[in-house]
């Protein structure tokens, strides 16, 4: 950016500059490494100077935050990147992929190496990580605030533990008194026979409030492996 001189660009081909080409950089690297926070500021400092300022290296005035400026166009901003925000969206794309796709080598490889007996969503502590599974590891909260189990046949969903309640927020279901089988799966409250939830049992070991949730939820008559949507799209 030091080299580039923008005197003679108006606002519009400073944005287009700026979508096209210098928020597009480091894209490769932000998907695949949590980029140190110090750097991300840097990295919006210094792009917010050279959008304000005229006649670049002088510092312009700065006439609106850069949190304002990030905003979508129709509540008031430019549709610039938050930068850590952004490298936190790459990251959970990839432990996205992770999850869709459990046969993939990389997947196995991964597996093998982090979360033998368990999930990529569902890790313990690790010792020495690779900084690549560092980073994707911290991209998982913000993966759980919007994925949710779909049920297809409930053999590895566990009720009491995995986010399968089809909410807003997906959760775990809430057990009616202290949890007497804590690795319950939800294949044990559908009838085998029917392929229907099981009404007696839901109102059991279940929460009044979820058993209308559950009973919303269409069980799949094949055997298929249990997978992952996503809450806050239509096609999940």
């Amino acid at each position: 950016m030091n080299g580039w001189t923008c005197r003679w660009l108006s606002k519009r081909g400073k944005e287009v500059l700026f979508i096209s080409i210098l928020l597009a950089l480091p894209t490769y690297v932000m998907s695949t490494f949590l980029l140190p926070l110090e750097i991300c500021e840097n990295l919006a400092s210094a792009i917010a100077q050279f959008w304000w300022s005229s006649n670049p290296p002088k510092r312009g005035i700065h006439w609106a935050k850069w949190e304002k400026v990030c905003l979508p166009r129709e509540e008031g901003g430019i549709r610039f990147r938050m930068i850590h925000e952004f490298n936190l969206a790459l990251l959970a794309k990839q432990l996205w992929r992770l999850v869709q796709y459990p046969d993939s080598l990389v997947v196995r490889v991964l597996r093998g190496r982090y979360y033998r007996l368990s999930s990529s969503l569902r890790v313990n502590a690790i010792s020495s990580p690779s900084y690549v599974w560092t980073s994707i590891s911290a991209a998982r909260k913000l993966l759980l605030l919007g994925i949710r189990q779909k049920i297809d046949s409930g053999y590895e969903v566990k009720v009491w533990k995995d986010p399968w309640i089809p909410m807003t927020h997906a959760r775990q279901a809430t057990a009616v008194a202290p949890v007497m089988h804590p690795n319950m799966r939800v294949i044990d409250l559908i009838n085998q026979e029917s392929k229907e939830w099981d009404v007696e049992l839901l109102e059991h070991y279940v929460n009044p409030i979820d058993v209308p949730f559950i009973r919303s939820l269409a069980i799949s008559t094949t055997h298929r492996r249990d997978t992952f949507l996503w809450s806050y799209t239509k096609n999940g």
